[in-house]
């Protein structure tokens, strides 16, 4: 059913305000935009803001939404085995890093410094809910032991991801988006291989 005028407009007043938060955080960081930043960027009124969201922090969090959604998209754009293989974690890690390349400024928004705990928190939390959920639904058949149960799988790629993406995009770093991918593939498979001696 095709959706009337006034809807057709009120979505596009809607992302208008998701695509005016994402520039204007990308320029002067989370913390100092404000509602009216966001409104003048999109040229609308404040009222008009909160028709679509109850604060600035319920923008970001549907901006987070979108940009996870649009990264798992092209993760799963990677030609998918029965089973985990090692190249398909490197090619999967190597899409995450090329995409974060690719969307510097909107990256650093979800996992670095540019947002505020509670939305890192947040972009963590949805992220591991992701991996989570493709897990237990592509890769681990019910029958299958598993070392630890999907939810601490998440939890642990989740946690190595994000820190990385958060370190490779702030510090600018050397390292490829290709390298990125094996670090993490060699990393989940063989560990670190420090610690203990």
């Amino acid at each position: 059913m095709a959706r009337s005028r006034h809807e057709q407009r009120k979505a596009a007043t809607h992302q208008g305000l998701i695509d005016a938060a994402r520039d204007v955080i990308a320029e002067k960081g989370y913390n100092y935009v404000d509602i009216l930043d966001i409104t003048e960027r999109a040229n609308v009124s404040k009222a008009t803001f909160y028709k679509h969201f109850a604060n600035k922090e319920a923008c970001v969090r549907e901006l987070m939404e979108q940009g996870f959604d649009a990264l798992v998209i092209e993760v799963l754009s990677v030609d998918r085995p029965d089973t985990i293989s090692p190249e398909w974690i490197q090619q999967s890690f190597t899409k995450v890093f090329g995409w974060a390349e690719a969307n510097r400024d909107f990256l650093l928004i979800m996992v670095g410094g540019a947002a505020s705990t509670q939305l890192n928190a947040f972009g963590r939390n949805y992220m591991a809910e992701v991996v989570e959920r493709t897990i237990a639904s592509d890769f681990i058949p019910a029958d299958t032991p598993a070392r630890f149960p999907p939810i601490v799988q998440a939890q642990i790629i989740t946690g190595i991801v994000i820190q990385l993406l958060g370190w490779w995009l702030e510090a600018e770093t050397d390292y490829s988006a290709s390298e990125m991918g094996r670090i993490v593939q060699e990393a989940l498979l063989l560990g670190i291989g420090t610690l203990i001696s």
